[in-house]
């Protein structure tokens, strides 16, 4: 679980909450990182049964924890996204798409995450969660039960630049040339 380099205590909040943390057991995931950004540290207990916690601010890079990841749940971060989007696992003998879940921070900049985040969510890259109150409900994480990512393909270097563009009003699609 990650906030990047902000301050989103909320998302943490919500995934270390009784709901989040049953579904987790429940579903056989064993550990819980966090990476809570400016935030405080998160003042969570271990227990018997349940995933192991562990927390950090920061670190030089995430990529090690989110590569050994089944599932990463985060802020919905340009930089955090494209990072995640490129991992991939081996599941039996099939290359799948790592599980990321996105939840909007919309205290931010202009709420320019949600922008991101649907584009994404549309082609089925990512599940996208509005709030991190909707990780207070059983029927997210029921949901996300059954999610299974479609790959980012490669050999679209414009892809990310094209739906970036299109945010900043700099370009209107694909075809329109930025002079």
């Amino acid at each position: 679980m990650t906030v990047g380099t902000t301050l989103f205590e909320a998302l943490i909040e919500a995934v270390t909450t009784e709901t989040a943390l049953q579904w987790m057991t429940s579903n056989g995931y064993k550990q819980l990182i966090i990476q809570y950004g400016k935030g405080k540290k998160p003042s969570v207990v271990n227990q018997s049964g349940r995933p192991n916690i562990e927390c950090y601010d920061f670190k030089p890079s995430l990529l090690p924890d989110m590569k050994r990841a089944d599932l990463i749940v985060s802020h919905a971060g340009a930089g955090t996204v494209m990072e995640v989007l490129q991992l991939h696992h081996q599941d039996d003998t099939v290359t799948k798409a790592k599980r990321l879940v996105v939840v909007i921070n919309s205290i931010l900049m202009d709420n320019h995450q949600t922008e991101l985040a649907e584009a994404m969510g549309k082609r089925k890259h990512l599940f996208v969660v509005e709030s991190p109150k909707q990780l207070e409900s059983t029927s997210t994480w029921d949901q996300l039960e059954d999610f299974q990512p479609i790959p980012k393909q490669p050999g679209d270097p414009l892809h990310f630049k094209i739906i970036m563009d299109e945010f900043l009003g700099v370009s209107e699609g694909p075809n329109k040339k930025i002079k």
